[in-house]
């Protein structure tokens, strides 16, 4: 049981990270095109 204990929170905080990540880059891409659109 104890080697089990600190594998599983990595396991979720890199699929957090993840999805922060993706979230993030999804955000950037949507502002640098409005931005874009809003220049033209």
């Amino acid at each position: 049981m104890a080697p089990n204990l600190p594998e599983q929170p990595t396991k979720r905080d890199s699929k957090f990270r993840e999805t922060i990540d993706e979230n993030l880059r999804f955000i950037k891409s949507l502002f640098y095109l409005t931005r874009k659109v809003f220049m033209i």
